[in-house]
């Protein structure tokens, strides 16, 4: 447990004897008990986020943000005759949450459907332990990183359900939208599935009033609490919707606005426009100079992330926001992170439509070819490809061995991954065995390609998100994505494919939504500002550390990637078009991996390497 400092917690079986692996979980963390005494969830959560009811034998826990009341929980609780029943709650509740019962001789332990709360589980001596983060299991277990895992993880791109592997061996991931059924004496156990995704049959006038009400809801989980809370107000179609709806809660609201220099950034501008709707909120604005540069403590004291993320590289600017609001009192942070899966979709969802009506996908194919500057051989190939997901998944794995181009990439049934040419032959085998075993047991997240490769893209950023969120630690307000709660990604599936997927309008079902909420003018914004000029800076000021680190490379000692490719492409000059990801995920593998080194090394007393 040594280094961990943002919250977590562990479920126990009630047995006799754990194990001594267990024994580690800190005593003074014991938050409940089961009956007999021996612990049942351990963890450090601040008290606004754990909350327990009981009846008899019967015990609930809600872990994270959820409005219901302890009253209508314990009723729930006392007609509870098995973990199942907890199904109507847990597809009922707003807000975002983890849910851990006890009943009927089974424990249950569920995150959320959309990925941002996740489950996972191991073995640990004589027991069966969960809890939500993995790196607290791999801790009892004692064991290091997968390398084939890793090497995983550099690629961009990575589909579905490699995306969802555990970096550590031993450690288990329960699938978002199922639960785990642990024994209540440390007996078997099994993963049940209790969410499926709406049918998407609503147009946009009937479907925003479910979102305005879903989101209201999500806001309100956070703001019912009163105090202080701090908020995004980006300007844009995501961040600032959460602020309106605040301003109407109990809590006082401070919106926090980053202005650049760029003459692309007119942000400022539209943030003021839309505050005309909630000017009882206090709006703060800061510059981007406030803000640690991209690219920035590349050799501090990162994070102790459970698996490594992008979020590592954010890291610094996450938490000078985190700080900032805690400045202005907040206890808590909102973001508008996940409004882009959530409100635009997936261009997959053309595949579908397609098929299902025809006259009204064309006009949209049509657009969004010119959009992207597609060719229409390009896009009719595309689009008449019928693979299912095994051909696709299997013609995906040959691109990955061989290096060649895919067939029909666009409107695919996932993303495609792709690294660069520091990859080692090792690593490509190890990238390409793990291919191969999930393969064997490959099922699609919804029977329609267009459907799957949506709640793909969802998952991945709830799992994005969830390490977002794990930057911030225990005293520092905590982070919250509302456009990720399972209400809200519902009213949002729920919306035919049209009316989230169109290139001729910009988040037409958000705009809907707030209609008469935000200024009719602020809902015609079509801009959007683009951070890449400030991640070139970045990139030039910390090139040198950058050829540094690859030089030293810890991928490099564990045999999965060449440094001097690297060195290379840090040699070329940054794109406009933004980063080049499959480096840039390599690189946050490498800085995990430190993380985690320089806190092993500080526990021990063992030498700081750069």
């Amino acid at each position: 447990m040594v280094g961990r400092t943002s919250p977590y917690f562990a479920v126990l079986p009630d047995v006799g004897a754990l194990g001594s692996a267990a024994d580690h979980l800190p005593e003074h963390h014991r938050r409940a008990a089961h009956p007999s005494g021996r612990p049942w969830i351990v963890g450090e959560l601040p008290d606004d986020q754990f909350l327990l009811v009981e009846s008899g034998q019967r015990r609930l826990a809600v872990i994270g943000r959820c409005a219901a009341s302890p009253d209508r929980l314990r009723a729930e609780l006392d007609r509870l005759d098995d973990v199942s029943g907890l199904d109507r709650l847990a597809r009922a509740l707003p807000g975002s949450f983890h849910l851990v019962a006890v009943a009927g001789g089974r424990i249950r332990v569920q995150g959320s459907a959309s990925g941002l709360r996740r489950v996972f589980h191991a073995a640990v001596g004589a027991a069966r332990i969960a809890a939500d983060r993995s790196d607290v299991l791999a801790d009892l277990l004692g064991v290091s990183p997968a390398p084939d895992v890793l090497a995983l993880r550099m690629f961009h791109g990575l589909p579905y359900p490699l995306n969802e592997a555990s970096v550590w061996p031993g450690v288990e991931p329960v699938p978002a939208g199922h639960y785990l059924d642990l024994d209540l004496h440390g007996g078997g156990h099994r993963v049940v599935r209790w969410w499926r995704p709406p049918e998407a049959e609503l147009d946009v006038a009937a479907g925003a009033p479910l979102l305005r009400e879903a989101l209201a809801e999500a806001v309100d989980a956070r703001t019912r609490g009163g105090g202080v809370v701090s908020a995004d107000l980006s300007g844009g179609l995501d961040s600032t919707p959460l602020c309106a709806l605040a301003s109407r809660g109990s809590a006082k609201v401070v919106a926090l606005t980053l202005h650049s220099d760029l003459d692309t950034d007119d942000d400022l501008r539209w943030a003021r426009i839309a505050r005309r709707s909630f000017p009882s909120v206090e709006h703060v604005v800061f510059s981007s100079h406030d803000l640690p540069g991209f690219y920035a403590g590349l050799d501090g004291e990162l994070p102790l992330l459970d698996e490594p993320s992008v979020a590592v590289m954010s890291a610094p600017r996450v938490l000078s926001r985190l700080r900032m609001a805690q400045e202005h009192g907040s206890r808590l942070h909102m973001d508008g992170l996940g409004g882009d899966q959530m409100l635009s979709g997936t261009p997959s969802l053309y595949h579908d439509l397609l098929r299902s009506r025809p006259l009204t996908a064309l006009p949209l194919v049509r657009g969004h070819r010119l959009l992207l500057g597609l060719s229409l051989a390009t896009t009719v190939a595309s689009l008449a490809d019928r693979r299912d997901l095994r051909a696709w998944f299997a013609a995906t794995r040959r691109c990955v061995a061989t290096g060649e181009e895919p067939r029909n990439a666009d409107f695919g049934w996932d993303v495609l991954p792709h690294c660069g040419p520091w990859l080692t032959a090792e690593a490509r085998e190890r990238v390409l065995a793990r291919f191969d075993a999930a393969a064997e047991s490959l099922e699609p997240l919804a029977p329609t390609r267009g459907r799957h490769a949506d709640l793909a893209s969802i998952r991945s950023a709830g799992r994005d998100l969830r390490l977002i969120h794990q930057v911030g630690g225990i005293g520092l307000p905590s982070a919250e994505s509302p456009f990720l709660d399972d209400r809200v990604m519902e009213a949002c599936l729920r919306v035919r494919h049209e009316g989230r997927t169109t290139p001729f309008e910009f988040k037409p079902l958000m705009k809907a939504a707030m209609a008469g909420v935000l200024p009719e003018e602020f809902l015609q914004r079509r801009s959007k500002t683009d951070g890449t000029t400030l991640a070139a800076e970045g990139f030039a000021r910390q090139r040198d550390r950058l050829v540094q680190i690859w030089r030293e490379s810890r991928l490099a000692e564990l045999g999965l990637v060449d440094p001097e490719p690297l060195v290379e492409r840090l040699m070329q000059p940054y794109s406009h078009r933004g980063p080049d990801w499959g480096m840039e995920l390599t690189l946050t593998v490498e800085l995990w991996l430190r993380s985690r080194e320089r806190v092993l090394q500080g526990a021990n007393g063992g030498d700081n390497r750069s």
